[in-house]
């Protein structure tokens, strides 16, 4: 099976689970790119049509039910003899595999876990469901912590028939209600039964009872007393070990009469620690006579046989029970004869009903197939009608059958018709601010691939691969394997090259800093010795070169013009070239206020000239002119604060 494309859609990876009557894969859907879990029926039942109908009666069921708390069923298929279920790929634990490990867990764990359990059999039995199989196996636990309940295989509806097979009743015999053991009707006390043995492995680490054989422990949910959880485990409160003793009662009538009713006493454990204990009112459920329903085949050894026999006995003896007795034998002959009588007058009714060839009605609109299918026969009233989604034909029309086209069946038989309700949808989740490997991941896990998923990348001051917008919004229905994401992804900042805008009069740096890509921050103005009024003196926080984002903002210092105590004054300088001389170079330098070594002139001629020369003091500062001709000092001329 590993390796294998089943249904021609999933690709089966690995065994990771089953039971006596199916195996679970994981597998891979190969159309929406989704892990799945494929449960196939054993191949020895594959010729078995009671078998499967029940595997199918499964499928029905749980595909019924939606709620966080139950694994999703997403489709049913054959593949050549192969009868298979695609179900919710849950990442995690069993919750027999934590007890096992763990041993006894937390009251608060227990609580918690038990109202998820509850939560997802409300929802069951508001519809008719009784799971039937509640056992710590069939309770997954996520990584996230969220409880999901599995195997609806043995569910049925309550009005339905009680499932069995082979004169067996369906279920794990050390999770057993008294009346499955006895073979009665169970409805959905025996569900809250079951619960109240999980919850009492949960906070012991012990099964209530065990035995050398089913038979033995099936006896003892019937017969014997319990061990109290608190005998074992003392630490825990009296108000949950209530939960349990109530849920566990013997007589159904001690129960809880719903799941809903059991989790309002688990939501107040923790808080009403210390309360009475309870007492069942009634008796054991059970009579004198009342027998345990096991099923007789060759496989049973004698042992577990005369154990069921002398649990059967009446514990008083005397005429009186003798002809009480014989009352007995002579009633249950007068049933035996009804039923033989009943039983041969329905054979050769079936006998007399005609055969018909089941007609294909796959794709047509429902009242269509019914239409077609009453005119070959079939009564309407054996027609069971499945809405589910289905991406293959449109809303109202038929898309899958049971029996198939061109099988001759009675005329009297079940047809069960799938009916699409629209296309398969999911909710878009919401994925803004995620990365965009953890968006795609809670896409996938959605039935969204990568396949369905357009990413558009855009500078953002959000964290590089964020994703800053997503289309549809949250919540919208989009239909897998169809409808187009699309994701915009922040690529980071754009950065961009900060100019030296020091020198330049204010407009000027404003256009710098526009044309970059920045914008003008705070412009301060203040007074400066060497730049005139109007012109840049500082910029901050970015310098020149820095790589910023985009837009950032860059404050100003401007210059006002020299301080109040600024002097200024013009002193010429003459150089004396002789007439007739061949050119020489002149160059003038400052020292003043306004900085050292000012090149002031700096020019080549022949002839004689005065040079006009401004200089600014400084209270602290005076002034210094040298002039130089062909590279020689010819003279200097020092300027006092206060000789001007």
């Amino acid at each position: 099976m590993i390796g294998r494309l089943l249904g021609g859609r999933y690709q089966i990876e690995q065994a990771v689970g089953g039971g006596g009557m199916s195996v679970v894969y994981r597998a891979l859907d190969t159309v929406l790119g989704r892990r799945v879990a494929v449960k196939v029926l054993r191949s020895q039942f594959g010729d078995d049509a009671d078998f499967i109908r029940r595997f199918r009666r499964e499928a029905q069921a749980a595909a019924s039910l939606s709620h966080p708390n139950i694994v999703n069923i997403f489709d049913v298929g054959t593949d050549g003899d192969d009868h298979f279920i695609v179900m919710e790929y849950v990442e995690g634990h069993t919750l027999k595999e934590w007890i096992q490990q763990r041993g006894p867990l937390p009251v608060e764990e227990v609580v918690e876990i038990g109202r998820q359990v509850c939560a997802a059999l409300a929802h069951a039995h508001d519809r008719g469901i009784v799971h039937r199989d509640i056992k710590p196996h069939n309770i997954l636990i996520t990584d996230a912590r969220v409880v999901k309940v599995t195997d609806f295989g043995i569910a049925r509806a309550i009005t339905a028939n009680t499932i069995t097979y082979a004169g067996s009743v369906i279920g794990s015999v050390h999770y057993f209600s008294p009346e499955q053991a006895r073979g009665e009707m169970t409805d959905i006390k025996s569900d809250i039964y079951s619960l109240g043995v999980v919850l009492y492995e949960m906070v012991t680490g012990h099964l209530p009872f065990s035995g050398d054989s089913p038979i033995s422990v099936a006896l003892k949910h019937v017969r014997e007393p319990l061990v109290e959880p608190r005998q074992l485990n003392p630490g825990i409160p009296q108000s949950m070990e209530n939960v349990i003793l109530r849920a566990m009662a013997k007589n159904p009538l001690d129960r809880y009469d719903s799941v809903k009713e059991m989790a309002e006493d688990l939501d107040v454990v923790l808080e009403l620690r210390d309360v009475p204990k309870f007492v069942p009112q009634h008796g054991d459920g059970q009579s004198e006579e009342t027998r345990l329903y096991t099923p007789v085949s060759g496989a049973e050894n004698n042992a577990d046989r005369k154990a069921a026999d002398e649990a059967a006995k009446p514990r008083r003896r005397g005429w009186f029970y003798v002809k009480r007795a014989a009352l007995w034998t002579l009633a249950v002959l007068l049933v035996m004869a009804v039923l033989g009588v009943g039983a041969y007058y329905a054979f050769t009714t079936w006998m007399r009903v005609p055969d018909v060839t089941m007609p294909n009605v796959v794709g047509k609109p429902y009242a269509d197939a019914v239409a077609q299918l009453t005119q070959s026969g079939f009564s309407q009233n054996n027609i069971q009608r499945v809405d589910m989604p289905s991406n293959a034909v449109p809303p109202g029309a038929v898309f899958k059958q049971d029996p198939d086209a061109g099988i001759t069946v009675k005329a009297n038989r079940s047809i069960t018709l799938w009916v699409s309700i629209g296309q398969e949808t999911v909710a878009m989740p919401a994925v803004e601010n995620m990365p965009l490997s953890q968006a795609k991941q809670l896409l996938k896990q959605n039935g969204i691939p990568d396949s369905q998923i357009a990413v558009n990348y855009e500078y953002s001051d959000q964290p590089k691969d964020t994703v800053i917008r997503q289309y549809p919004r949250e919540e919208v229905a989009v239909v897998p394997g169809k409808d187009q994401v699309q994701l915009v992804v922040s690529q980071g900042p754009q950065l961009v090259t900060v100019p030296n805008v020091v020198g330049s009069t204010e407009q000027d740096a404003r256009q710098q800093l526009t044309a970059a890509g920045l914008t003008v921050g705070k412009v301060q103005t203040q007074p400066d010795y060497k730049a005139p009024s109007g012109v840049v003196i500082q910029q901050a926080p970015y310098k020149p070169g820095d790589q910023v984002p985009k837009g950032r903002a860059v404050d100003l210092w401007v210059s006002s013009g020299y301080p109040q105590d600024a002097k200024t004054a013009v002193f010429p300088v003459v150089v004396a070239i002789p007439a007739g001389h061949s050119p020489v170079q002149v160059k003038i330098v400052v020292t003043d206020a306004r900085g050292a070594n000012q090149t002031v002139v700096s020019e080549t001629t022949s002839v004689s000239k005065v040079y006009p020369v401004q200089v600014v003091l400084s209270p602290d500062t005076g002034a210094d002119i040298k002039w130089y001709v062909d590279g020689q000092q010819q003279g200097e001329k020092v300027i006092p604060y206060n000789g001007t």
